[in-house]
């Protein structure tokens, strides 16, 4: 009797499992490459390229304002499917993610999913094949190329040897099997694989249903990466050239995931994820379009790594939601693990950088579950962090002609300025130290769980180092994290007035000069060029711009030398924040605190900033017998933000 019993659990447990796994959503994840906001209808397109299927999706549920993603192909792949910033997983992951990495397909399998990915793989290094194909990381089967796009031009390219070089592939396998070679990649095949990448994916829907099995489909498409060449059938289509009809070829191969998802019955029990892994393709005669924003792609500015992404679950995602909450594409792994309720799908042995957003997704609460986020290059130094509309350049860095090239360090207030062209890092101070405790809470993590070496990207086994073994690291260089030296003499009785410039006065030939590595400064909070004008009552400081003023007001700082308060009105861009000065002698040293209101943006509340300048005149030391403007900064922590403190020198005139 007891066995009988026994049997009979286990039946009646299994069914539950087929039926939990039957009642579980399936997943559809389009990833198009390189492709920028400018391309797609419903952000604005600028080709006039109708994109009727993309818009339909956001139409249906939600189009996100704020995606964010990594700055380029690999890292990219690497953080949707892992869920964790892409630096974390090697020291060199361009040459390939160790199997000891967890991805989202990996984790739905182990819950019942079918997994199939038709498209560009390019996470598993160049000695990917028998090791690291996407059947040896939680795909049951794949259609695609194992690394990039431009590969396919290759071949046709004069001086290409064959002999020398291996021809490229499209490839296919299937879990169990060695993934074997389908056809040359070249400028035709090139044209026609996400068309057969989108048919592969149909069939393999077809197949899961037959089966009564929930399914993932991770269709990482080719386009628009560089050459964009349309499929035959939309070739000449648009009138806006190769963009314009490949494009088109992008919304009709989605077009073609939909209808059959409503032809199979089972668009209301899909999830459907349409979203780009970087900006703008940069790459001539095939430019791409970052739409409102600046850059491209292979850089940290808002163009490279603000994409569009569109998500649709009917009955779950409300739809006609536009949203300008921060997103990030680390959180779709952690999004789909609670969407198909299988959150210890997620690994918990490592560090997960994404966070659930299904609730902000469904409607249940306006703000997103993410606050910030992290840009980082290959060598996992830090480009860029935002937080809300703010963005802080560690090292800033673009292909455009810049105006100030030294000006590395640059505080951008975006939803004032979108195009990331005027900084304003002297007007915010209290930013910065919010977007360092940032840098620092990330610095930390990597001692408790250091960074893969580069050793396990290049070969297997690897194995994790010991929880707390790693050494700290540092992410970004700037002069405040340099210990502050002793503080110099200050001159008697000191009278400010004069021109000064931080342009670096030598005193040694070009010839026998060794230039010195420009260090990322915060600099004093004036500006590199400055007028002062004293008397024994005011201070007035100048800031001298040297670009085109129009009729615009001169940029003045008024202090009282007697302790009264002083405002200073300088537009930004904000007409509702005016700072507070008072100044104070210590000896010969002057000291200017400045308080800065400013509104939480999480609970509303107005605070204050604050920031104190200490300066002094040293005196001469070497030729041309001048004192020196030292211009000491501290900048007070806000909202558990880090207190940071530089110095700035000054000498005589703009030199």
């Amino acid at each position: 009797m007891k066995i009988r019993f026994s049997v009979l659990s286990l039946l009646f447990l299994s069914t539950c499992i087929f039926l939990s796994a039957q009642e579980r959503p399936n997943i559809v994840l389009i990833f198009p490459d390189n492709l920028g906001i400018g391309e797609v209808g419903a952000y604005g397109g600028v080709r006039g390229v109708p994109t009727p299927n993309i818009d339909k999706i956001g139409e249906e549920g939600i189009r996100l304002t704020n995606f964010n993603v990594e700055y380029t192909c690999v890292p990219s792949r690497i953080a949707i499917l892992t869920g964790r910033y892409a630096t974390r997983t090697g020291e060199n992951y361009f040459k390939g993610i160790p199997l000891w990495e967890k991805t989202i397909a990996e984790g739905l399998k182990s819950v019942g999913y079918s997994t199939g990915l038709f498209g560009k793989w390019d996470v598993g290094g160049p000695n990917w094949e028998g090791v690291r194909a996407p059947t040896d990381q939680g795909f049951d089967e794949w259609y695609g190329i194992p690394g990039t796009s431009h590969v396919a031009q290759f071949p046709s390219m004069e001086g290409f040897n064959q002999n020398l070089h291996p021809i490229p592939y499209i490839w296919e396998g299937k879990v169990g099997e060695v993934s074997k070679k389908v056809k040359p990649f070249n400028p035709e095949t090139r044209r026609t694989l996400d068309r057969e990448a989108a048919e592969r994916g149909i069939r393999f829907m077809q197949r899961s249903v037959a089966q009564e099995k929930p399914f993932f489909i991770y269709y990482p498409m080719t386009q628009l990466h560089f050459p964009a060449l349309p499929h035959p059938d939309k070739e000449g289509s648009t009138g806006a050239g190769d963009m314009g009809d490949s494009m088109a070829d992008v919304d009709h191969n989605v077009g073609l995931l939909l209808s059959e998802l409503k032809r199979l019955g089972i668009e209301k029990n899909t999830l459907v994820i349409w979203c780009t892994d970087n900006g703008a393709e940069m790459r001539r005669p095939w430019r791409g379009s970052p739409g409102p924003w600046r850059g491209f792609y292979n850089s940290a500015m808002e163009g490279g790594i603000r994409t569009p992404c569109v998500v649709r679950w009917p009955g779950r995602i409300k739809p006609g939601q536009v949203s300008n909450e921060m997103f990030h594409q680390v959180d779709l792994f952690t999004t789909i693990a609670a969407a198909v309720n299988a959150a210890d799908i997620v690994p918990t042995d490592r560090i997960i950088d994404g966070v659930d957003q299904l609730p902000f997704l469904e409607g249940k609460q306006k703000q997103s579950n993410r606050q910030s986020s992290i840009f980082m290059n290959g060598f996992g130094n830090v480009m860029a962090v935002k937080w809300h509309d703010w963005k802080l350049w560690y090292n800033f860095k673009t292909e455009i002609p810049d105006p100030n090239p030294d000006n590395l360090v640059r505080l951008f207030d975006l939803r004032v300025d979108p195009k990331e062209e005027n900084d304003v890092k002297d007007y915010y101070p209290w930013v910065v130290g919010i977007m360092d405790s940032i840098v620092r809470d990330y610095e930390n993590s990597l001692v408790q769980h250091p960074r893969i070496p580069e050793s396990a990207n290049e070969a297997e086994p690897y194995m994790p180092a010991a929880k707390g073994s790693g050494k700290k690291v540092q992410t970004y260089w700037r002069t405040d994290r340099e210990v502050l030296a002793k503080r110099s003499p200050a001159m008697k009785n000191p009278n400010f007035s004069g021109t000064w410039s931080t342009k670096v006065l030598h005193t040694v030939s070009v010839i026998n000069r060794k230039e010195k590595p420009k260090i990322p400064d915060l600099g004093s909070g004036w500006g590199d060029q400055i007028s002062i004008y004293q008397t024994p009552k005011i201070m007035e400081v100048e800031r001298v711009v040297f670009i085109p003023r129009e009729i615009q007001p001169l940029v003045k700082y008024k202090y009282a030398l007697d302790g009264s308060k002083t405002q200073i009105k300088v537009d930004v861009g904000r007409s509702d924040i005016v700072p507070t000065s008072t100044t104070k002698w210590e000896g010969d040293r002057l000291v200017i605190t400045t308080s800065y209101p400013f509104q939480d943006l999480m609970t509303g509340n107005w605070m204050q900033g604050k920031s104190i300048l200490t300066m002094w005149l040293q005196p001469a030391e070497q030729t041309p017998w001048e004192p020196r403007l030292i211009v000491e900064t501290t900048r007070e922590g806000v909202l558990g933000g880090i207190t940071t403190t530089s110095r700035t020198v000054y000498v005589k005139g703009y030199r």
